[in-house]
């Protein structure tokens, strides 16, 4: 930061941005916008940060979440693939490029720099690699994939909101916090939600495993 550059406070930069200052320090926290440079008790940010926060924005407008976007700014290293993975996800990015947008949005596929397909999410693509084994194609696998992430992100939004509140209600201690504003809740708000998340997931984990060792799980092919 030069002396001629602008400088702007956490409160002027949310304001030019037009994002909460919450949510900006939430960014640093995930290591997408850099720190700001201190001056005495201030931290002051200056035009870089603002540039950052605009791509932020951009890239959330197209429907990338969090995790897509730190693999495309270079935040996120990529999971590495296999050549043949990397080959097929070059090709699936050539012919499928709807289905490749549609994956990005959930963070499990992402666009490097030079424009090659990179896979963000290595779990959910080794399912897709584990069912091409067992003879589904991959491309039926990724669109069947994508469906279902759209889906389930409307009910485990639902989950959140509803869940989130019952154990804000159920607990004294949170409920008085709730009272205060969020900027003094970061770090309470942030471990209730990674709770939060590691419930929801392995209850979801949980049902499924004991749908797969049901009699009644079987396959109906007409």
């Amino acid at each position: 930061m030069t002396a001629e550059s602008p400088r702007y406070t956490v409160e002027e930069l949310a304001a030019k941005v037009g994002m909460s200052p919450r949510n900006i320090r939430a960014h640093q926290t995930r290591n997408l916008l850099g720190a700001p440079v201190r001056r005495g008790r201030t931290a002051y940010y200056d035009d870089s940060h603002v540039r950052r926060l605009e791509a932020i924005k951009s890239l959330q407008r197209q429907g990338y979440n969090l995790v897509a976007i730190e693999a495309i700014l270079g935040v996120r290293t990529p999971e590495p693939a296999g050549d043949g993975l990397h080959t097929l996800l070059q090709r699936i990015g050539r012919e499928q490029p709807v289905l490749v947008q549609a994956l990005a949005r959930h963070g499990v596929l992402a666009h490097a720099e030079d424009g090659s397909v990179q896979m963000v999410r290595a779990r959910l693509m080794r399912t897709v690699v584990e069912l091409n084994r067992a003879g589904v194609h991959t491309v039926p696998s990724l669109q069947v994939l994508a469906e279902v992430l759209d889906r389930l992100r409307i009910v485990a939004e639902d989950l959140v909101r509803t869940t989130g509140q019952r154990l804000v209600d159920g607990s004294p201690t949170l409920r008085a916090e709730a009272t205060a504003t969020w900027d003094n809740l970061e770090g309470t708000a942030d471990a209730l939600a990674t709770g939060m998340i590691h419930l929801l997931a392995e209850a979801f984990r949980t049902v499924l495993e004991n749908l797969a060792a049901s009699p009644v799980a079987t396959v109906d092919n007409g």
